[in-house]
């Protein structure tokens, strides 16, 4: 854009930012459909009412005949002073029902953060964008779900708590809440915010009667609001004994991503555990809100599941840019000079939606934060900039989003089991195998087989298929070990390799091994490649893998060698396995980081990308792997899995063998 345009839009922007706002009046608000109306003898010369109290009786007499004409015609008396304020405070109460900024703003005190008083509670900017997803759900007749990615001093959190409580007290009877944080701290701030408004809440509004909480049952942290009847639950992820989640209409559940996983325990269980209890329907309420904290987790997940539509819940971000805060004045004679100044994502911040003033804001704070990452973290412009988690990415967030655009649920989730043994048409014996379904409702997280395209049943190609290994440890806590399956059909005609399968989990290394052989033969006796160096220069559990390897050798044909057919010659003995190095890892890894650049193969596991945005370059700029505490074994099977897709042979047809190849694809969904 040329510097006058930008001027113009960003003078614009700014006349949006300082607008008029008054949630008496309504005039400025926009999260939801508003009409300008006037009544005659009411205390507001005019008043912006939400469009769905124009459906109201009392809104559509009294903006056709004004108070004093209404009083007349309904009472059939000429209207007194006394009658107008009643008349008044009946629509008000009305009013108040389609109106939550309105009730805020005239029902509702909160603390002044920082400087020590109480204020009526009016919606800044970022939480009316919130409020308007929220509405539009509560319009429709929609459950409200809604899942927040947001940053930093905006006040989220208070809006879900007030915006709850404002269906408690106008909208339902018995409609009960629970607020879960990740600390007990986080909650009793919390209760006592919901205390102060309560206690404050004006009589007018129930007929003179003073709201009261008390416990529920004797139970402190679970209280009875007087008024309706409906109770909420304070509790946290660390103690969450204390939640009484039943018969539960609403849950909000704070800084969902700080949520650890404990032994026995993730935070999905007790997420499931809460909303499990909510029957979905009209006014009911699921919010899951976090300040994002990495990639992977459960609030990631599910995040990444809401923009992609595979669950119910409405993704809402808000960018600092939103937050009136961070802004810097600048002199109008200055902005042709700060225009050239603008580097590329400066620039990019302003295609955004960000005013010049809050560029010149953020300039300052990078000046201020040492690592860029950590400004995207605390201060994000985009919910892909909020969940990065490392400033020395090997993979570049650009390529990690393309590739997850592929990325679709398996269909199938089981496992490959033996059925015995079998003889093929050389008379040699082999191992039957099948893919096992697991049964309705059984996790299949860890342990189990994703399949995305199943083997062709026409064996006509040797090597269509390649299968790697990435061994890891046994217990719990070690490194997970993984195995990955390409097909390269689609190589013949010029096409990219394509996930097929993924195996994941904790196992013993021999019935690895074997796993591994047993899915490589259901895969038309693929080419196996296993990594060997985690074992061979391990001196614990690997110091029997070479022999495993011998003797999968000795009963399966297609295994990878890394001795060469020349060292074969001269009498070498054949080493089995990819041997993963100072060398070769960088040499396949890099070749990974070319594969996403340029789309050389098509991606299916969604976890698989989780783990290339935790893959970072090491503080000594040598050593490469997941950032500490995550794994990196789906990264390292894929990316073998990629390298040798590139660097051994193509299919080729197997002698005697004749018929049309095709892919055996459980749903259409996989050919994305």
């Amino acid at each position: 854009m040329e510097k006058d345009k930008i001027i113009k839009e960003n003078i614009e922007r700014l006349g949006a930012i300082s607008a008029v706002y008054n949630p008496i009046t309504g005039e400025g608000s926009t999260a939801l459909p508003r009409k300008r109306v006037e009544i005659e003898g009411f205390p507001l010369e005019y008043i912006y009412l939400p469009a769905s109290m124009l459906e109201e009786e009392i809104t559509q007499k009294l903006a056709g005949l004004g108070a004093p004409k209404y009083i007349e015609q309904e009472k059939g008396t000429q209207a007194t002073s006394k009658q107008l304020l009643r008349l008044w405070l009946e629509f008000c109460l009305t009013r108040i029902k389609h109106d939550f900024e309105y009730w805020a703003r005239s029902m509702t005190t909160i603390s002044d953060k920082g400087k020590g008083r109480d204020i009526p509670f009016t919606l800044n900017r970022p939480q009316r964008q919130y409020l308007a997803a929220m509405e539009a759900l509560r319009l429709a007749g929609k459950p409200i779900d809604i899942i927040l990615c947001k940053a930093r001093q905006w006040g989220g959190s208070t809006l879900t708590q007030l915006y709850m409580l404002w269906i408690q007290l106008v909208h339902k009877q018995n409609w009960n809440s629970v607020i879960c944080g990740d600390i007990e701290k986080q909650s009793s701030i919390v209760a006592g915010m919901l205390a102060k408004v309560i206690n404050r809440y004006p009589t007018w509004a129930t007929g003179g009667k003073k709201i009261t909480t008390s416990p529920y049952q004797g139970a402190q942290k679970t209280r009875v609001i007087s008024w309706s009847n409906s109770r909420y639950s304070l509790g946290s992820s660390q103690k969450p004994d204390s939640l009484r989640s039943e018969d539960i209409s609403m849950a909000h559940l704070t800084e969902v991503g700080l949520w650890k996983a404990t032994q026995g325990r993730k935070p999905e269980d007790l997420v499931q555990s809460i909303f499990g209890s909510i029957a979905a329907g009209p006014y009911t309420m699921k919010v899951l809100e976090s300040t994002a904290k990495g990639v992977g987790n459960f609030f990631h997940r599910t995040w990444i599941d809401a923009v992609a539509g595979r669950n119910n819940f409405t993704p809402v971000f808000i960018p600092w840019y939103s937050i009136d805060l961070y802004s810097k004045p600048i002199e109008a004679n200055d902005y042709n000079s700060f225009i050239e100044s603008l580097d590329d994502y400066e620039q990019e911040l302003f295609t955004l939606g960000a005013t010049l003033e809050a560029i010149a804001w953020y300039r300052e704070k990078r000046r201020e934060m040492p690592d860029e990452w950590r400004l995207f973290s605390e201060f994000p412009s985009t919910a892909a900039e909020a969940f990065q988690s490392t400033g020395h990415r090997v993979f570049r967030l650009s390529y990690v989003q393309n590739i997850r655009r592929t990325c679709v649920p398996p269909p199938f989730k089981g496992d490959i089991v033996s059925d015995g043994h079998a003889t093929d048409e050389q008379g040699r014996t082999t191992e039957r195998t099948r893919f096992q379904a697991a049964a309705h409702g059984e996790q299949c997280d860890e342990n189990s087989l994703w399949v995305w395209l199943m083997p062709d049943e026409e064996q006509t190609l040797r090597d269509r298929y390649i299968v790697t290994v990435d061994v890891g440890g046994v217990s719990d806590k070690a490194d997970y070990s993984c195995i990955v399956v390409a097909d390269r059909l689609a190589m013949l005609d010029g096409g990219v390799p394509e996930i097929a399968a993924c195996w994941h989990g904790h196992i013993e290394h021999d019935r690895l091994a074997w796993k591994a052989v047993e899915i490589a033969r259901a895969y038309n006796n693929a080419l196996l490649i296993i990594e060997s160096n985690t074992l061979e220069t391990d001196g614990t559990e690997g110091d029997n893998f070479e022999y495993i390897l011998n003797e999968i050798a000795g009963k399966y044909s297609n295994l990878y060698s890394r001795t060469s057919q020349l060292e074969i010659k001269q009498g070498r003995p054949r080493r089995w396995g990819f041997h993963t190095n100072s060398s070769t890892k960088p040499m396949v890894i890099n070749f990974l980081v070319k594969a996403l650049r340029d789309e050389l193969y098509i991606e299916r596991c969604l976890e698989t990308t989780y783990e290339l945005d935790l893959y970072e370059l090491k503080e000594n700029g040598k050593e490469m792997g997941a950032v500490e505490g995550n794994h990196d074994d789906r990264v390292m099977a894929t990316a073998i899995l990629v390298w040798a897709c590139y660097n051994h042979p193509l299919p080729h047809h197997v002698a005697g063998k004749g018929g049309k190849n095709r892919r055996t694809r459980i749903v259409s969904e996989a050919s994305l």
